[in-house]
């Protein structure tokens, strides 16, 4: 394990948790596209109501202790489980929610507030996805036994129903078990119907990767859906609004952060990190691979961003696309691998799944074809625990960004720690999900906490609003609800409201020689190194000096510990039994 000098935090740039991530399992797809825009301005404000969120305040959301305390309210309301140093819930974590109000037993908390909701449960259902053999060969030690996974599930439930305030309701968790392919429009249909209308969910945590009915299904019968895997464009997450909720960013989001590093540290020079020695004399050419649905869903937005690209001077050579069908890939790589080589592109832009690369750096390695490989951080791409699969004479190639905080052993995460912190030194049954699990999990909570007690989707969107920018380092994302400024669409250079968790980025290449743990416990060879000791960058943020790929000075591959400045303050063990 490797750990190296780290920067000073920057205070203007707080971080935030691990996740919240889409099961492994759930492959999510990502537009990809040239991107040259840096951040705009903050354009139009949305109209909702939570205080990220625009002009007014929601007021059936609870008041968070840092603002109770501004205003002189009774801070004894916020109860004994209340830090009041911190402001936040007694939870060793540093994204321990902030403080509200204490339900007292027997209050009325509105009964029957929506559907899924009544005075004494919340029903959140929990997706199980119907196994594909084609997958499931390529994941392969990867994921956890059915046992394993549903007590590590039950076990932060009761945890979070324990520690989270729920109004005098308990969360009860339903499982439903798909047996529909991951983009089965007609079967997920199906499913949300049922999800919707026999289950009677709040909500749901989970869904088919590649299938849109399902979400937009889920919206029309009033049902929230968590983590449902769907990479698809900021204005379907507004028109799902306040429905669809996520953890990585949105593909305009992608765009602000990777056109920082095109435009400011890549574009005009040398393909200098390429396998191939004949390029590094050639001025970078970019193309650009990106995943796309059965029915396109992105023509019209890769379009507009290719014209902001020619306004500013810069256009790719080409553009190819893939559809996830397992038995497919092998041949379309090829195919894509020869376009980009006829050509002549130096440096491929990846956007998409964790199982294409597999394919494509092997083809690439077959037709003589060494280019830089930048990646975006989309879906895993940007894992330990992938990037060893994919051909290493490519891979040693590749560098980009990642929304994924610098690593740690996988026990000094907030989902083994709080594990064992609460449940008297007991580790998650699901060793290597098990903060996947978690993730999911607790941005539930966190929405059924922030929203009150007269829980709706509007109130859980604006609580999630109200949830602070949070965080303090190199080791977590910042995460953020609403709209605080972080991002303007690069196209229309307007605001929309954020449903998706993680704000920004830190640089990343490949060390195809660092030795170390991947995210799933084994040891071996082949990490990602994080520039800048792990830094993370804001769109607009980052530096336009020379990339330091290669340069191992300054980076971190595997951190030891939480650093001392983000550890978060110490709590009395609760030791309660596992469910």
């Amino acid at each position: 394990m490797t750990s190296l000098h780290r920067p000073e935090p920057k205070q203007s740039s707080p971080v935030a948790k691990y996740g919240p991530l889409a099961a492994i399992l759930v492959v999510i797809a990502v537009i990809a596209g040239v991107s040259i825009s840096k951040r705009g301005p903050s354009g139009e404000q949305a109209t909702t109501q939570g205080t990220g969120g625009g002009t007014g305040r929601n007021t059936d959301i609870p008041v968070v202790f840092a603002d109770a305390k501004k205003t002189g309210a009774n801070l004894a309301d916020y109860g004994e489980d209340c830090d009041q140093t911190t402001g936040r819930i007694k939870m060793p974590s540093l994204f321990a929610p902030p403080c509200v109000p204490a339900h007292k037993a027997g209050a009325d908390n509105g009964g029957a507030t929506s559907k899924g909701v009544t005075k004494d449960k919340i029903t959140i259902v929990q997706y199980k996805a119907s196994a594909n053999g084609d997958l499931s060969a390529l994941l392969q030690g990867l994921t956890d036994s059915a046992e394993a996974s549903e007590a590590t599930w039950k076990a932060y439930v009761s945890m979070f129903n324990d520690m989270y305030e729920t109004y005098g309701r308990k969360v009860e968790i339903i499982d439903f078990q798909s047996q529909a392919v991951m983009d089965d429009e007609v079967a997920a249909k199906a499913d949300a119907i049922k999800i919707a209308e026999e289950l009677n969910a709040f909500a749901v945590i989970g869904g088919p990767a590649l299938a849109q009915s399902y979400a937009v299904e889920l919206k029309e019968r009033g049902v929230l859906c968590i983590g449902c895997g769907q990479g698809v464009p900021d204005a379907t997450y507004q028109k799902l609004a306040p429905f669809v909720w996520g953890a990585q960013a949105t593909p305009e989001q992608f765009l602000l952060n990777l056109g920082d590093l095109i435009a400011g540290r890549l574009n005009g020079k040398n393909a200098e990190f390429a396998g191939d020695p004949e390029m590094h004399n050639r001025q970078r050419v970019f193309g650009v691979v990106h995943f796309e649905q059965k029915v396109p869903v992105y023509k019209e937005l890769e379009e507009q961003v290719a014209q902001a690209g020619k306004d500013l001077g810069y256009a790719t050579a080409a553009t190819e696309t893939y559809v996830l069908e397992i038995a497919k890939l092998g041949e379309r790589a090829t195919t894509i691998v020869a376009k980009m080589k006829a050509a002549n592109v130096t440096s491929v832009i990846f956007l998409g799944d964790p199982i294409m690369p597999i394919y494509l750096t092997k083809a690439a390695t077959e037709q003589n074809y060494f280019p830089e490989w930048i990646v975006t951080g989309t879906v895993l791409t940007d894992t330990n625990v992938f990037g060893r699969r994919y051909d290493q004479k490519q891979w040693k190639n590749a560098f980009g960004i990642s929304s994924l905080p610098a690593k740690m052993p996988r026990e000094k995460g907030d989902a083994w720690r709080l594990h064992k912190w609460y449940f008297g030194d007991k580790e998650p049954a699901a060793k290597t999900t098990g903060p996947l699990i978690y993730a999911g999990i607790q941005l539930a909570f966190l929405g059924v906490h922030m929203a009150g007690p007269k829980l709706s989707p509007d109130t859980f969107r604006d609580g999630l609003f109200n949830f602070p920018p949070t965080g303090g380092g190199v080791t977590s994302p910042q995460v953020s609800f609403g709209n605080h400024g972080f991002f303007a669409n690069p196209i229309t250079k307007k605001s929309s409201p954020d449903y998706l968790g993680i704000d920004d980025v830190a640089l990343i290449w490949w060390d195809t020689e660092a030795e170390g743990p991947d995210e799933s416990g084994t040891v071996g060879k082949g990490l990602w190194r994080y520039i800048d000791n792990g830094a993370r960058y804001l769109p607009g943020e980052m530096p336009k000096t020379d990339l330091p790929v290669g340069q191992v000075d300054n980076t971190v591959t595997i951190l030891d510990d939480v650093p001392a400045d983000e550890r978060p303050p110490t709590y009395p063990a609760p030791n309660r039994p596992l469910p």
